[in-house]
């Protein structure tokens, strides 16, 4: 089973609406030229928001590295994948905050 079949399976969309609207203060801080490159490589909206929340610019960069616990796969290659999306959704979740 591969790290995106993991997470996947994990994936409850409840939780993760819940992830998102605890960002909901912070969206207006985003800066906006982040938010246009962002949509611009394909991220979804819901998602960049939560990173850049997290991350600031470095999520933009992160998104295109191997990360070990995506089976050394990037985040941007989930998102190439059927269901990829919402494993990386799962996996964001997993981050330690």
């Amino acid at each position: 089973m591969s790290m995106k079949d993991i997470f996947l399976a994990e994936f409850k969309q409840e939780s993760w609406d819940s992830s998102v609207v605890s960002f909901a203060d912070r969206l207006l801080q985003n800066d906006p030229k982040l938010v246009e490159s962002a949509r611009q490589q394909g991220i979804p909206a819901d998602i960049s928001h939560v990173l850049l929340c997290e991350m600031g610019e470095c999520a933009l960069d992160w998104m295109s590295k191997d990360v070990p616990a995506l089976g050394d796969q990037s985040p941007a290659s989930f998102l190439g994948l059927a269901g990829g999306g919402n494993a990386l959704r799962a996996a964001i979740m997993r981050m330690p905050r």
